[in-house]
């Protein structure tokens, strides 16, 4: 079966110019699509639909080529673009195929089929090709500039409209039966290819109307629509799944550091801590950027008697009752477990300015607990002096001695 299309130069313009405008539509819609990378989005779905929109693209540039060569007569150059035009045009089902799986998430036989169908056309349309060089089954030009058509080109397109009825059929089959999101993607996929459908249809009988053109157009609008939308939500759900997800381990972090730097006993800040923070303060004495502070040292009397006449468990009830007294009294100051029976507290702000006054509370307090029988700590401090070129240790030192003499002190008292 052939066909003879006459030439005629204003068919040929008409034709291409409805191939140049659904390329500038297609770059116009598709804009963040072109110039954004697929691996900055990460989304595969966004890449497939990249790889189809291109090979789209490709067929309207050859398209509008072509008609624009066959209204000039140069039949030379436009048996070649046939060629490309037929070939793109199976590139363009390839991907599409391979768009729709990705897009649906397809893992059943109708993935297989479409899977076996995009690589079928493809290399049926290349040996096609390969043929029509010796023996032109598809088309030919003769020497008036006439373009003839043959069976191959018809079965080309009646390939094409098998696929689009098969993919539209199961649509319609599946659609109710999807939930969500998917519901929705069957829908539009579904559409897509009955629209596509009719222009394939359009275009197996009138050959010099751009109609596979149009139908590619309005079918790639749609899909932008629906599609491109659908994949923002989708990157969108993604970053906020991250975020959330780091924001779990950012907790998971926090705990994990709450615990290395928790005394377990009493929940005050361990010894790591304390070495952390004393590192700090050395760092901004050596800038300048602290000018005073107050280092308390304290001790627990009697601990070693406590456990050897009374055992662990009473020991570590009296170790939690001496902290809890420090905590009460400085409370607008870490305080630091760095040994069994020895604790740090840093003044600072409030605390510094009352220093004086809480430690005085803090040893009548004492004072009253060793007559009452009730927990006794010992406690020394002093202040950092920058005009002495003071270090945290030189402060530690001096506070440990005065803890020491108070320590004297009160076992003096008990006599």
């Amino acid at each position: 079966m052939t066909d003879l299309i006459t030439p005629c130069y204003n068919i040929g313009m008409s034709y291409s110019s409805i191939g140049i405008i659904a390329l500038a539509v297609q770059f116009i819609i598709n804009f963040d699509i072109f110039f954004t990378s697929p691996q900055k989005t990460g989304l595969p779905v966004h890449a497939a639909y990249r790889a189809y929109l291109i090979s789209v693209i490709l067929y309207y540039i050859i398209d509008s080529t072509w008609g624009l060569f066959y209204s000039l007569k140069i039949l030379q150059v436009c048996y070649i673009v046939t060629v490309l035009y037929f070939l793109i045009m199976a590139v363009s089902v390839y991907f599409w195929t391979r768009y729709v799986i990705i897009y649906l998430s397809s893992h059943n036989r109708f993935q297989r089929i479409l899977l076996f169908f995009g690589w079928f056309f493809l290399i049926f349309q290349i040996v096609i090709l390969i043929i029509n060089i010796f023996i032109p089954i598809g088309f030919w030009f003769d020497k008036a500039g006439g373009y003839h058509v043959n069976y191959a080109r018809y079965l080309n397109l009646g390939l094409q409209i098998i696929l689009f009825f098969i993919t539209f059929v199961y649509m319609l089959i599946v659609t109710p039966k999807a939930k969500g999101r998917m519901k929705s993607r069957h829908r539009v996929i579904g559409f897509s290819s009955l629209l596509m459908m009719v222009f394939v249809v359009g275009q197996a009988k009138y050959p010099l109307l751009p109609l596979y053109s149009i139908g590619c157009m309005l079918t790639t609008c749609l899909l932008h629509v629906f599609v491109v939308e659908d994949a923002k939500e989708e990157q969108h759900q993604e970053i906020e799944h991250l975020r959330e997800l780091e924001i779990q381990q950012a907790k998971a972090l926090g705990s994990a550091r709450h615990m290395a730097y928790t005394d377990p006993l009493t929940g005050v800040k361990n010894k790591h801590a304390y070495i952390e923070a004393e590192q700090l303060v050395n760092k901004h004495i050596e800038d300048g950027s602290i000018i005073e502070f107050c280092v308390v040292v304290f001790d627990l009397n009697g601990l070693k008697d406590i456990n050897d006449t009374k055992g662990h468990e009473a020991g570590d009830k009296y170790i939690k009752s001496a902290c809890s007294m420090i905590c009460s009294q400085f409370k607008h100051s870490p305080v630091y477990r760095i040994g069994g029976d020895e604790f740090v507290a840093f003044l600072e702000g409030e605390d510094y300015s009352k220093r004086e006054l809480l430690l005085r509370d803090f040893n009548y307090r004492i004072e009253e607990n060793q007559k009452l029988g009730r927990v006794v700590v010992s406690c020394g401090f002093d202040i950092f002096k920058p005009e002495n070129h003071d270090t945290f240790t030189s402060v530690f030192d001096r506070a440990d001695k005065k803890m020491y003499d108070r320590k004297r002190i009160l076992k003096e008292m008990l006599k």
